[in-house]
C-alpha cells in the first residue's frame, strides 16, 4: 500500500489478520501518510515499520495496545479532565515475578496501555466505576474496579487450560482449542525441579495415559520403561512408544530438561497416524526450547544432595542364621552332629563375645553406604535480536554410587556417572521470508562400574547368597574368612566382599551428538498461509567399555584360626587348655610372582557406534476465511525418510548391514467458528523389514471431530460451564517392530554336523541343515484404534474435567507357530496372525485458583487403566481352560498352582509304623508332604494335586492402574509442589532365590521374612512353608504363594521454595530473580510388599536398588 492514512493501515491489519488496535486518538497521529510494502512480514515488523519513534507497542493474543513512551509511566490524556482518575500498579505472576507487557484496558473503550520493563502501568479512566481489564499471554484475563483507588497492583494467573496456547503435534502445532485427537502435555517446569538423572523416572502420573516401570537406580542406567495405554501387543518388549526429539528420532531419557520448551504424549490414532508403521504404541514429542527476541537472559540452577537406597530385601543376623539352620536340619532328619550350629557357636553369635571367629555382620550396612552423593547443574543463556536468535545451554550431572570405598583398594570400586549436557540452537531470519534454523546437542556420559565376580548377578551375590559369619571383614588391613570347620560344610563360606572386591573396574563411555538444520520459505506472496520447509538431522553416537582388570594380590585375603584349632581341630572348645589365641594365616588367590607395584591390566572392548541421518520435506498451509475468520483451513504435506547405519537387532543381527524408513504424509483440518473442528490424517510408509513389491508400503489413515457445545448459542446463558467439548478420534497404525530382520528372505542352509553313509563307513561327510523358512507375506501389526473424548471447564475455568475411553484392535501380530508339529525339520518362520484386543479410559480433574490476595494454588489428579486381551496366540490347547492364556490379559504368569494354605499336623493320621499319612479326604500331592508344607488345590478335581492343577493367572509386572495427584501453591515468592503417584493391578513373581531358605543350594545367606515367618512346630501359625531340603522343590514350585501384590503410593517428589525477586540489593549486582528450594524425590512409599521395593526386581539377577533423594536446589537469572 502507499500513502495510506496510518488509521486506514491499522484497520487493514485488523481485517486481515484479525487483530484489535487499542490506542488513544489524540495521543496518536492517525492520519499521518504511510506507504508500505512487505511479504510475510511479522506483525511486530510491520509495527516498527509504521510506528513513529513515540509510540511504542505491546501484544497480548490478538490485543494489541499502542502507547506513547511516556504512557507506561505518566498518566494517560483523559477525556474528561474533571472526572479523570489516574491509576498506577505493578502487575506480577503468581511467583512473585513482574509481566512486561501486560495490556491494561478500560474496558468498553479503547483507552488502554501496557506495563514498562518493571511491570509498571499507569493510566487515566473516566471515573470510579470504571474496570480495567489486565490480559497476558498464557495467563488469564482479570478483571478488576477502580473505586476510589489509585493503587491498583494485579496478580495474574496462569492459566494451565487455556485454548490459544500451542501445544505440539506430528509435524506440527495447533491450539489447544483446535485438538480433536488424544493428547497430553508434561509440565516443564516440574521436570526442571525434581531431582532425577532420566526424566523418564517423573512421568508416571504426572499426565494420564502413561505407566513406567523403574527397575534400577545404578548411577547412569536407571531410566524406567514407559508404556502409553498399556500394551496393545503379545510381547511387551516391542511396546515401546517412538519417540522424537525435534522431530527426529532419538533416545531422550539422558537430555537435561533445562534444554526442555515443550513434551508432548500422543496417544490416540488420530494424533499417531502420520507416524504410520511406526506408530501402533504412542509417541513422545520433545522440542527443545529456542532463542526468544530481546535481551540476553542467563539463568543458572543447581540441584545438589544426597541419594539414599529406598530397601534392600533383608537378610538375618548370625544368630538368627544358625538358630533357623538347626531347626532346618532337623525337619531334614539330619543326624551328623557336625551339621548342626553348637550351643556355644549360637551363644557367642548372639552375645558377640568373639567378633573375629563368630562375627555377626549385617553385610549392606559393612559394604554399602546410607547416603552418597548427587548434583545436577545448568547454565544456559538465550536471547537475540529481529534477525537472530539464539539458546546455549550447558548442563553437568555427577551420581556417585552405593558402595563404600575401603582404604585397602588402590583404585576407585564404586559406582558412579557423569554426565555433560550442551546443546545450542540459533535461529536466523535470512530475508522478510526466509528463516533458518539450525540445532546442536548432545551429551558426553561416563560410567563407572565395578568388576565382579558375579557376571550379572552380583546384587544376589551380596544381598542374598553372603552369609554373616563367614567374615569379620577387614582385619589388620586384610579381608579376613573364618576356618571351614567352624560352621557346618553345608554353608558356603561367603562373605558380601567376594563380590566386588578386588577384580577392578569398568567405565563406559557413550557420546551422542545431534544435529539439525531446518529452512523455512514463506510464500505468502502466491498465496497468504502457505510455506515450505526442508530438515536435514544428523546424530553419531559412539560406545567404548575401558576395563582396568585387577592383579591377583588385590584379591588376596587371610583366615583366622584358633591356636588349638590348628593344632588339634577335633579338640573341643570346651576343654579347659584350649587356647583361643588368633592366628591368621594367608590365603591368598594371587600368584606369588604378582607384585603389589603392578597397575591395573588395561583393555578395550564393545566398541559401539550409531550414525543416523533424516530429511524432511515439507508443505504447510494455513489460513483463516470469512469476514471474522469463521472458516479455519489448514493442510500438510510431508516426506520422510531415515537411515540408521548400525541398527542392533535381533541380539545385534545385520548390525552393520544399514536399516532405512521412508514415507509421506498428509493432513488436512477444518474448524467453524471454534465450534465444528474436522481432522483427516493419513501416513504412508515403507519399511525394509518387509519384502519390496508385496508388503513394503502401507497406509494409516485416521480421522477425528470435535464439537464445542459451548460456543452454542443455548449454552451462553449459563455460567457453570465456560467450556465444553466433545471428541472422537478413528484411525489406523502399525508397528513394524520385532527381533528379527529379513524375514521375508528365502532360509539359509549351513553345516551341521556330519553324516555317514553306508554301513560300516569310517568316512563321513559334512551335513547341511536348512534353517529358518522365510515368509515373503510377512508385515507390519496394525492397530485400529478408537477414542471418544469430553473436556469440560466450569466455574471461569477454575475446575477442568478431561474424560477419554479408547479402545483398540490389534491384528497380523508377529509370533511363531506353536500349534505345529516338532517333526517339521525347520524352524518356521514368524507369521502375522496374532491378535490382541486393548481397552481403557483416562479422567483427569483439575481445579486452579488465585485468590484476591494473590495466593495461586492448584490440584490436579488423574487415574488411567489399561487392559489387554489376547484373542489369538496359536497357543496348544490345553484339556483344562485355566491352563489358557488366550481369553485373558498379557504378561500373565503360566503354570502356577493355586496356593490353599500350609498342612498342618492335624491333617495326617499317625501309620502302625509311626509315619505320618496325610488324610485320605484331602487332594494327595504327588510327593510327599509334611505338616508346615504348602498345600495347593486340586483344580481339576481328580484326587491328584500335579502339572495338571497348574493355571495361568495373576497381573503383569505393567500395572493396570496408575493414578496421579498433583498439588502446590505460590505466594508472595513462596512455592510449595508434590506429586503423588500410585498404581495397582500388578504383581511380582519373587523367583527362585526368594522362595528357599538359604537358596535353592541350601547353604548360602538367610532371608528375614522366612525366619520371621516360616512355619515351625512351636510357630505353626507361620504363612510360609517350613524349611526343609526334603520338600523345597514342592513348596518353592511357581504358586500364588509367591506371586505377590505389588501395588504402591509413593511420594514421587516434594519442593519447597522461595523466589527472591525485584530486589534492590540483587539488581544492584545484575541478578532478576534468585530461588531456594528445598526438593525430595521418593520420600515415601505404602505398599503390601514389605520386603523389597514394589518396582525392583525379584528375579534370580537383582539389581542396583532404587533410590531416595534429598536436595537442595538454587536458581538464578541475570
Amino acid at each position: 500500500m502507499k500513502d495510506k492514512p496510518l488509521k486506514e493501515v491499522l484497520n487493514q491489519i485488523e481485517t486481515d489478520e484479525g487483530y484489535i488496535f487499542l490506542y488513544k486518538d489524540k495521543t496518536m497521529d492517525l492520519e499521518r501518510k504511510i506507504s508500505l510494502d512487505v511479504r510475510n512480514a511479522s506483525l511486530e515488523t510491520i509495527l516498527r515499520r509504521i510506528l513513529d519513534e513515540k509510540t511504542e507497542f505491546g501484544i497480548s493474543e490478538r490485543q494489541v495496545v499502542l502507547y506513547t513512551r511516556k504512557e507506561a509511566a505518566k498518566t494517560s490524556p483523559a477525556d474528561t479532565p474533571s472526572r479523570k482518575i489516574t491509576v498506577r500498579g505493578t502487575v506480577r505472576d503468581a511467583g512473585g515475578n513482574v509481566l512486561i507487557g501486560v495490556s491494561v484496558v478500560e474496558k468498553g473503550t479503547t483507552n488502554g496501555t501496557a506495563t514498562d520493563a518493571n511491570g509498571l502501568y499507569s493510566i487515566d479512566v473516566k471515573s470510579a466505576e470504571a474496570i480495567l481489564t489486565f490480559s497476558y499471554l498464557s495467563y488469564k484475563t482479570v478483571e478488576s474496579a477502580v473505586s476510589t483507588r489509585t493503587q491498583l497492583d494485579v496478580t495474574l494467573e496462569e492459566d494451565a487450560a487455556r485454548l490459544d496456547d500451542v501445544v505440539i503435534i506430528g509435524y506440527g502445532t495447533q491450539t489447544k482449542a483446535s485438538i480433536t485427537g488424544a493428547l497430553a502435555t508434561v509440565d516443564t517446569k516440574e521436570l526442571v525441579k525434581a531431582p532425577v538423572a532420566s526424566i523418564t523416572n517423573v512421568l508416571a502420573g504426572s499426565v494420564p495415559g502413561v505407566a513406567t516401570v523403574q527397575t534400577s537406580g545404578q548411577p547412569g542406567n536407571d531410566a524406567a520403561t514407559i508404556y502409553i495405554r498399556g500394551v496393545g501387543s503379545l510381547n511387551s518388549n516391542y511396546a515401546a512408544p517412538l519417540v522424537l526429539v525435534d522431530g527426529v528420532e532419538r533416545e531422550f531419557s539422558q537430555i537435561d530438561p533445562n534444554e526442555i520448551e515443550n513434551f508432548s504424549i500422543l496417544k490416540d490414532a488420530a494424533s499417531t497416524a502420520v507416524f504410520g508403521v511406526r506408530g501402533a504404541n504412542g509417541v513422545i514429542l520433545i522440542t527443545t526450547k529456542r532463542g526468544q527476541e530481546g535481551r540476553p537472559s542467563i539463568s543458572v540452577s543447581s540441584i545438589t544432595g544426597v541419594q539414599q537406597p529406598l530397601s534392600y530385601v533383608q537378610q538375618t543376623g548370625s544368630y538368627e542364621y544358625a538358630r533357623f539352620w538347626n531347626i532346618k536340619q532337623q525337619n531334614d532328619g539330619v543326624t551328623d552332629k557336625t551339621q548342626y550350629f553348637s550351643r556355644e557357636a549360637i551363644e557367642a553369635y548372639r552375645t558377640g563375645s568373639d567378633p573375629i571367629m563368630y562375627p555377626n555382620v549385617r553385610w549392606k550396612d559393612k559394604m554399602f553406604n546410607s547416603v552418597f552423593l548427587q548434583t545436577k547443574n545448568n547454565i544456559n543463556i538465550s536471547g537475540g535480536g529481529q534477525n537472530v536468535r539464539y539458546f546455549v545451554s550447558l548442563g553437568y550431572l555427577y551420581q556417585n554410587g552405593v558402595l563404600k570405598q575401603t582404604k585397602y583398594l588402590d583404585y576407585d570400586n564404586n559406582y558412579s556417572y557423569n554426565r555433560y549436557n550442551y546443546r545450542a540452537n540459533v535461529d536466523f531470519d535470512l530475508t522478510r521470508t526466509t528463516a533458518l534454523k539450525i540445532g546442536i546437542g548432545g551429551n558426553v556420559g561416563k560410567s563407572q562400574n565395578p568388576l565382579t565376580v558375579a557376571d550379572g548377578n552380583e546384587w544376589v551375590y551380596a544381598t542374598i547368597w553372603a552369609v554373616p559369619m563367614s567374615s569379620p571383614g577387614f582385619v589388620n588391613g586384610k579381608r579376613t574368612l573364618i576356618p571351614n570347620g567352624f560352621i557346618p560344610s553345608t554353608i558356603e563360606l561367603r562373605d558380601g566382599y567376594s563380590t566386588f572386591f578386588g577384580y577392578g573396574y569398568e567405565q563406559i563411555y557413550r557420546t551422542t551428538l545431534n544435529c539439525d538444520a531446518e529452512i523455512v520459505q514463506n510464500f505468502d506472496f502466491l498465496t497468504k498461509g502457505l510455506s515450505v520447509s526442508i530438515k536435514g538431522a544428523y546424530d553419531n553416537r559412539f560406545n567404548l567399555t575401558k576395563s582396568r582388570t585387577a592383579n591377583g594380590w588385590r584379591q588376596e585375603y587371610q583366615r583366622a584360626y584358633y591356636k588349638s584349632y590348628l593344632e588339634d581341630p577335633t579338640k573341643p572348645q570346651t576343654d579347659p587348655d584350649y587356647d583361643k589365641t588368633i592366628v591368621y594365616i594367608p590365603a591368598s588367590e594371587a600368584a606369588p610372582d604378582y607384585s603389589k607395584d603392578q597397575p591395573l591390566n588395561y583393555s578395550e572392548n564393545d566398541y559401539g557406534r550409531d550414525r543416523n541421518w533424516y530429511i524432511e520435506a515439507k508443505i504447510n498451509y494455513s489460513r483463516s476465511f470469512g469476514v471474522s475468520g469463521d472458516h479455519k483451513v489448514s493442510a500438510m504435506f510431508l516426506y520422510n525418510q531415515s537411515r540408521d547405519y548400525y541398527p542392533v537387532a535381533g541380539g545385534g543381527t545385520f548390525q552393520y548391514i544399514p536399516r532405512s524408513y521412508v514415507g509421506y504424509v498428509g493432513r488436512v483440518t477444518y474448524g467453524y467458528r471454534n465450534k465444528y473442528l474436522v481432522d483427516v490424517n493419513i501416513g504412508y510408509n515403507g519399511s525394509e523389514n518387509f519384502a519390496p513389491g508385496k508388503t513394503r508400503y502401507g497406509a494409516f489413515p485416521s480421522a477425528s471431530v470435535g464439537w464445542v457445545l459451548s460456543e452454542e448459542g443455548f449454552m451462553r446463558h449459563q455460567n457453570a460451564i465456560s467450556y465444553l467439548k466433545f471428541r472422537a478420534s478413528w484411525g489406523r497404525v502399525g508397528n513394524d517392530q520385532s527381533g528379527s530382520r529379513f524375514m521375508y528372505m528365502p532360509s539359509v542352509w549351513s553345516q551341521n554336523g556330519s553324516y555317514s553313509f553306508g554301513i560300516n563307513n569310517p568316512n563321513s561327510l559334512e551335513a547341511y541343515g536348512e534353517g529358518t523358512l522365510g515368509n515373503t507375506d510377512v508385515t507390519w501389526e496394525t492397530a485400529d484404534k478408537q477414542n471418544y473424548g469430553l473436556d469440560v471447564n466450569f466455574f471461569s475455568d477454575r475446575f477442568s474435567l478431561n474424560f477419554d475411553y479408547f479402545f483398540e484392535h490389534r491384528t497380523g501380530i508377529l509370533l511363531s507357530p506353536n500349534s505345529t508339529p516338532g517333526i517339521i525339520a525347520a524352524g518356521l518362520p514368524a507369521l502375522n496372525i496374532g491378535e490382541v484386543d486393548n481397552h481403557g479410559y483416562e479422567i483427569a480433574l483439575g481445579w486452579k485458583e488465585t485468590t484476591r490476595r494473590g495466593f495461586n494454588y492448584y490440584v490436579n489428579a488423574n487415574v488411567s487403566f489399561a487392559r489387554n486381551k489376547i484373542l489369538y496366540m496359536d497357543e496348544v490347547k490345553s484339556q483344562f481352560a485355566y491352563q489358557h492364556q488366550t481369553g485373558g490379559p498379557t504378561g500373565r504368569y503360566t503354570g502356577l498352582y493355586k496356593f490353599e494354605r500350609l498342612y498342618q499336623n492335624s491333617d495326617f493320621t499317625v501309620d502302625s509304623k509311626g509315619n505320618m499319612v496325610l488324610d485320605s479326604s484331602l487332594p494327595q500331592p504327588y510327593v510327599a508332604v509334611a505338616p508346615g508344607d504348602a498345600m495347593y488345590a486340586d483344580l481339576n478335581g481328580d484326587g491328584i494335586v500335579d502339572s495338571d492343577d497348574t493355571m495361568v493367572t495373576g497381573y503383569s509386572t505393567r500395572p493396570e492402574y496408575v493414578f496421579g495427584l498433583n498439588a502446590g501453591f505460590n505466594w508472595k515468592g513462596l512455592n510449595f509442589s508434590m506429586q503423588w503417584t500410585g498404581a495397582t493391578h500388578v504383581n511380582k513373581m519373587m523367583e527362585i532365590e526368594y522362595r528357599i531358605p538359604y537358596t535353592n543350594a541350601g547353604g548360602r545367606g538367610l532371608l528375614q521374612y522366612f525366619y520371621d515367618d516360616c512355619w515351625t512346630p512351636e510357630h505353626q501359625t507361620g504363612t510360609l512353608p517350613r524349611a526343609a531340603e526334603k520338600s523345597e522343590v514342592w513348596n518353592s514350585s511357581a504358586s500364588t504363594l509367591w506371586l505377590r501384590n505389588a501395588r504402591y503410593l509413593r511420594l514421587k517428589t516434594l519442593s519447597v521454595g522461595y523466589t527472591f525477586s525485584n530486589s534492590k540489593r540483587l539488581a544492584s549486582v545484575g541478578i532478576k530473580k534468585l530461588g531456594i528450594s528445598l526438593t525430595g524425590y521418593n520420600l515415601l512409599t505404602f505398599t503390601p510388599l514389605d520386603f523389597i521395593d514394589p518396582e525392583s526386581l525379584t528375579n534370580n539377577n537383582g539389581a542396583y536398588p532404587l533410590v531416595k533423594v534429598y536436595s537442595v536446589g538454587l536458581n538464578v537469572t541475570f
